[in-house]
């Protein structure tokens, strides 16, 4: 994923976040003044959202992303959750040992 693939946007919600570009931030644009405001824009864009997912498509979900999204890899989240779990109990270890000396 490149940094141009994702951008802030208040279509989703009616407030900022950044999320991956699909295809409603292509032909709406990121931003713009017509969203509904917070918390209306979910509610506007729901029946054409489920319509979407139902068919397996996301031109219409947000997709939240930060900023290095293009630093992120594939992988399933039993293993990043494994992994996290891993590097959390390590610093947990390394704090121990620092308090310890």
């Amino acid at each position: 994923m490149k940094d141009n693939e994702t951008a802030i946007t208040n279509v989703f919600t009616g407030r900022p976040a950044r999320a991956i570009v699909n295809r409603l931030l292509r032909e709406v644009g990121p931003m713009s003044d017509e969203a509904p405001k917070f918390p209306l824009a979910a509610a506007t864009l729901a029946p054409l959202r489920a319509k979407s997912e139902m068919a397996g498509c996301a031109d219409f979900t947000p997709l939240w992303s930060g900023q290095a999204s293009r630093l992120s890899r594939e992988l399933p989240a039993a293993e990043l959750t494994k992994q996290l779990a891993v590097g959390a109990l390590e610093n947990l270890r390394l704090l121990t040992v620092a308090r310890a000396a």
